[in-house]
This record gives C-alpha cells, sequence and structure tokens, in this order.
C-alpha cells in the first residue's frame, strides 16, 4: 500500500494523449436495460475508464449493449479524465472498493503492475491468442514476459493533408519522404503576397497560409521518438535503471523538427492547436491522430485525406499507443469471472469503437468496422508503429506536464530553437533524474 500512497502524486501528473480525452466530469452508464429470464440476481462489476467527449459517447453505447444483451452481468461505467480517474482507481483499491475492469495506456501499465494492484491469473485463464490481435497491441500487454491485459485499439500519428490546397499547387500526391515533405510544404506556405517559401520575395514575416503544422508540446517529443526509431534507434526500454542517448541520432531528429520552424519556415513557432488550423485552412498539412477523424470529417469544408507519416530517415517508423483493459486484485471470485466475461465481450465486439476513430486491437473487429475517412493510412502504419516502453517510471518520464524531462526537451526545440546537441544532453541528464528517484 506504500507504493499506491507515493504514486498517488505521480499519477496526478497524467494527462490525455487524445482529443476528446480531456475536463473532469464524471460519466456514469448504469446498469440499465437488462435482458429478461434470468432467475438469480446479474452480478454487478464496475468499469472505470479515462475517456470523454465522443469516445465516451461511443463507449457508453457498447456498455449499454452489452447489458442489454444477457442477464448476468451488469455494467456500471465511470468515465474522468485519465488522471482523475487513476487517482480514483489507486484510492478506491486502497480502500477495498476496487473496480472490476480497468482501462489504460500501454506505457502506464509498468507502473501498476510494479504496485502489485493487477491481476495476471486473471487475464492468464482467459485464454487468449494472440493471433487474434494486432502485434503491437498484444505486445503492451506484456510485462516480463507476463500479460496483464486485454489489448482494446492502437492509436498513431499520420498526415493529415488538404487535397483542394495541394491541387491548387500543382502538388499530386501527399509527400512521403523528407524531400517531398519539405518540398510540398514550401510550396503549401504563402505570404499575404501570394508568393510561396520557394519564390524571391517570399516574406516569412507576414505569412498567411503554411504548408505543415504539428503539436508543439509532448507530441513534438512523439515526433522525435518516432525519427529516433527512423533512424533505427530506441533507447527506451520496460526495464531500463539509467539513460545513455546517442547524441547523433537524437540531435538529428530534433534537428529535423526545429528546421520546419526555423530554417524552412513552413510551420507555425509556437502553433497551439494544428488541427484546428487544419480545419479552418490556413495549414495545408499536420501531423495528427487517428482520434481527430471525425471531427476533421465533420468540420472540414474543403477535400482532404490522411497519408502515412512521411519516412524522414531511413526506416520506417511512427509514434504510437495502445489501449488495454485490466482486471486489478479482487477475491470476489464470481466479480472476477463477471469482469472476464465483459472483457472479452468488449473486444470481440469492439468494431462499433472504431466509429470513434480508434482502431480495434482485435484482428476480427478491425476487419469488421466500418472504414471511416481517413482510417486506412493508420491501418497501413501497423507494421511499424512504436510504443513508449512500459516502464514503472514512465507516467513520470513521458508525463505531458511541466517540468517533465519530454515536455522540457520538446519546448527547448520547438519554442527556444535550442541546439539539439544541448537538447539531448539535457533530456538525457533529466530522464536520470527521474530513474534514480
Amino acid at each position: 500500500m506504500k507504493k499506491i500512497i507515493a504514486v498517488l502524486a505521480s499519477v496526478a501528473m497524467l494527462s490525455s494523449v487524445f482529443s476528446g480525452c480531456s475536463g473532469g466530469n464524471q460519466q456514469t452508464s448504469t446498469s440499465s436495460g437488462a435482458a429478461s429470464g434470468g432467475t438469480s440476481a446479474p452480478v454487478s462489476i464496475n468499469y472505470y475508464g479515462g475517456w470523454t467527449g465522443g469516445d465516451l459517447d461511443k463507449m457508453s453505447a457498447l456498455v449499454k449493449k452489452f447489458n442489454e444483451s444477457q442477464s448476468e452481468v451488469q455494467v456500471t461505467f465511470t468515465s474522468l479524465q485519465w488522471s482523475q480517474m487513476f487517482t480514483k482507481f489507486l484510492a478506491d483499491y486502497q480502500a477495498g472498493s476496487t473496480p472490476d475492469v480497468v482501462a489504460m495506456h500501454s506505457f502506464e501499465l509498468g507502473q501498476f503492475v510494479d504496485m502489485g494492484v493487477l491481476s495476471s491469473d486473471a487475464i492468464k485463464s482467459l485464454n487468449l491468442s494472440s493471433s487474434d490481435y494486432i502485434k503491437t497491441a498484444w505486445d503492451g500487454t506484456l510485462l516480463n514476459d507476463v500479460q496483464y491485459g486485454v489489448p482494446l485499439d492502437v492509436n498513431m500519428h499520420a498526415l493529415y493533408y488538404n487535397k483542394d490546397l495541394f491541387k491548387a499547387a500543382g502538388i499530386a500526391s501527399a509527400p512521403t519522404n523528407k524531400e517531398e515533405l519539405i518540398a510540398a510544404a514550401q510550396k503549401l506556405t504563402v505570404d499575404a503576397n501570394g508568393k510561396n517559401a520557394t519564390e524571391s520575395g517570399f516574406d516569412a514575416a507576414n505569412i498567411k497560409q503554411y504548408g505543415f503544422g504539428f503539436l508543439q508540446n509532448h507530441h513534438a517529443f512523439y515526433q522525435a521518438f518516432a525519427l529516433m526509431n527512423q533512424q533505427g534507434y530506441n533507447p527506451f526500454t520496460d526495464d531500463m535503471t539509467t539513460l545513455s542517448l546517442d547524441s547523433e541520432k537524437t540531435s538529428a531528429a530534433f534537428q529535423f523538427l526545429e528546421d520546419l520552424v526555423y530554417k524552412y519556415k513552413v510551420t507555425p513557432a509556437g502553433e497551439k492547436s494544428p488541427i484546428d488550423d487544419f480545419k479552418a485552412g490556413s495549414v495545408a498539412m499536420v501531423i495528427d491522430g487517428n482520434w481527430q477523424l471525425s471531427g476533421v470529417d465533420s468540420a472540414a469544408k474543403f477535400d482532404w485525406d490522411t497519408a502515412a507519416y512521411p519516412q524522414i530517415f531511413s526506416e520506417k517508423a511512427v509514434w504510437g499507443a495502445s489501449e488495454l483493459l485490466a482486471i486489478p486484485n479482487n477475491k470476489d471470485a464470481d466479480k472476477v469471472k463477471a469482469a472476464q466475461t465483459f472483457i472479452k465481450w468488449l473486444s470481440d465486439n469492439s468494431a462499433e469503437w472504431a466509429l470513434s476513430g480508434q482502431i480495434p486491437a482485435n484482428v476480427k473487429a478491425q476487419q469488421a468496422a466500418t472504414k471511416i475517412k481517413g482510417i486506412e493510412a493508420y491501418n497501413s502504419e501497423l507494421d511499424y508503429v512504436k510504443f513508449l516502453p512500459a516502464h514503472k517510471k514512465s507516467v513520470k518520464v513521458f508525463s505531458s506536464a511541466a517540468p517533465s524531462p519530454i515536455l522540457t526537451a520538446a519546448q527547448n526545440a520547438m519554442l527556444n530553437d535550442k541546439d539539439p546537441a544541448e537538447i539531448t544532453k539535457q533530456l538525457e541528464s533529466d530522464i536520470n533524474k527521474v530513474l534514480a528517484g
């Protein structure tokens, strides 16, 4: 229990990775609409998640559908912003009123395994087959070769692009590599006089349309992480005790991102909401996640599409994250069995989850899912998506809240145009301080 108390403070550092997961109003879907015909009272279980907005609506509908599909198990669903949900989960667990199912991201798994609050036995007895799930999502539920959860979905970055602006600029297709990306972004960056960034007399101080945009918070680090992996380099592991960064490869990743802003002038410095700029037509391309698909489709007044994350270096790689469902330790065997029943059903029926832009981790559900506009680019990246490690201190190391190591690095690159070698040196030092703490 001491570990739980100690971690409650660090859990408060968590911020949602995904749009639609902010806000703190508790949402509950109770066990109404149970099927009739049962002779005994259903087993009631509690399910905690971290979704709000459109994601919450889709998950609530799935819980309701499960409750109405049978009479043996009834689920009460509580969803808060992720950090608040984890705080509630640990407090309730310590008080002896643990939820029966809890959702989390794969990189958050390590801290809960370290605290000893999750039941691997409950997952093992489900007798799941890895072949039924996307490999990266399946691997994200394992720690030291022990499985602690059931994969729910996969999320990642890709490229959104405005096809109308591409056509007007004479660009035939979305960029796939560094040279194509820079060339397209320059042609699509236009000043108030109508000159683009490749033309003589271009006024970089008076730009009305940018060619390329991306989040410059912790998501800038996620891009650096992808670009490190594109060089065949990933120093982050589930069991790392110290970190020694390859200065050349890490610096190259940050240098590319800085150059887009400060050398090529195709990305606005300090851009706060590139997806909104994209929807407004003032940025021609943006890097963002599949969770933005439905919002873009409903808001954009122009022809648009998505493409795979560009290959800047020698290998294909893109940052991603996976959500999973875990079962906390519980002495009530009936509730554990009920939790298993619900998780298995949710996994098998997660095709509807795809309507919120998620990619179901269950292969059959993914194949059966309605293909919403733009999702194919994300599906094409599944073989090379890279996850952050499920280290017991990942929540602190990779937190989106200041002054986390990755946010400091991102701000130094995107806001301060700091020497990438110095950024790398500080990032290594800051992460090692967390690991040693």
